[in-house]
């Protein structure tokens, strides 16, 4: 009944360690929020984060910017399928969906979205990883035009984590959020493979995160500031605001030592409601 596969952990003797892990809930309606001082570049940029999901087929953005009209959607879709879109008042304006249904609330995923609208050829221009692996086969595949400029970096809007500008949030856990500002990078910058395992593992990522760029680990629980639980860890200093989230002492707290690098198991409930429709659990 309990899963137990560990994609994202660190096999014995690996040097990296990730300290804690946030939290988010639809039901407690947990954000993070951030308006960037200045534009950044809105054409070319990488996000990378670590999550384990809590629950499947539902729609939850977890990284976005916007007004709820237009919007830069970065989500997991009602499918289960990662996703990175731009949404105007009459529709998508562009879409790249993968195929692949992260379906797994056991594992962490290491989610990479890397993009460079100035790219001639359009495939180039949005690039997807999993799991340090580009993916190749996708649901939607309408890339953005030459030079199209995306709204993350764009500071006339609030930017998200854990949340849609319009809502849909998250559930689960996020770490290792890290945003570079101005280049289109692979997964190896995040990650490597375990030599004794085969596993894809998180490793310190060594370069400059740009001038908008950022990087939250969230490992200071001292409070639900921005300073402290929304503190960016990279050279910017370019903190974002806790919403909802609590670090108090009990069934409420949202900072937790499950992460890549220690991963708990987790109940499946993929595997609850097959039993719960069998007859299988006592109600």
């Amino acid at each position: 009944m309990f899963d137990t596969i560990r994609m994202g952990a660190a096999g014995a003797g690996e040097a990296y360690e990730i300290e804690r892990s946030l939290r988010f809930s639809s039901e407690d309606s947990t954000y993070l929020t951030r308006t960037p001082g200045g534009d950044g570049n809105l054409r070319v940029w990488t996000f990378s984060c670590w999550m384990k999901r809590s629950t499947v087929d539902t729609l939850q953005t977890f990284f976005s910017a916007g007004s709820n009209n237009p919007d830069t959607i970065i989500k997991i879709n009602s499918s289960d399928q990662f996703e990175i879109s731009n949404w105007s008042g009459s529709g998508y304006v562009n879409q790249v969906t993968s195929t692949q249904r992260l379906r797994d609330v056991g594992s962490w995923y290491h989610l990479v979205g890397a993009v460079d609208t100035t790219q001639g050829t359009a495939s180039n221009r949005v690039k997807l990883y999993v799991n340090g692996t580009q993916v190749t086969d996708f649901a939607n595949s309408s890339y953005p035009a030459e030079d199209f400029d995306y709204l993350i970096n764009d500071a006339s809007y609030a930017h998200y984590i854990g949340r849609h500008p319009g809502g849909q949030y998250s559930d689960g856990y996020i770490t290792e959020f890290h945003f570079v500002d101005g280049t289109q990078l692979t997964p190896s910058s995040f990650g490597e493979t375990n030599a004794d395992t085969g596993q894809w593992i998180p490793k310190k990522y060594a370069g400059s995160h740009g001038t908008n760029g950022f990087y939250l680990n969230f490992s200071d629980n001292s409070g639900t500031t921005s300073s402290t639980l929304g503190d960016d860890d990279s050279a910017n200093s370019n903190d974002w605001t806790p919403n909802n989230l609590s670090v108090a002492a009990g069934t409420g707290c949202d900072s937790f030592i499950d992460t890549p690098t220690n991963n708990y198991s987790t109940l499946n409930p993929l595997q609850w409601n097959t039993l719960n429709e069998a007859g299988g659990l006592d109600n």
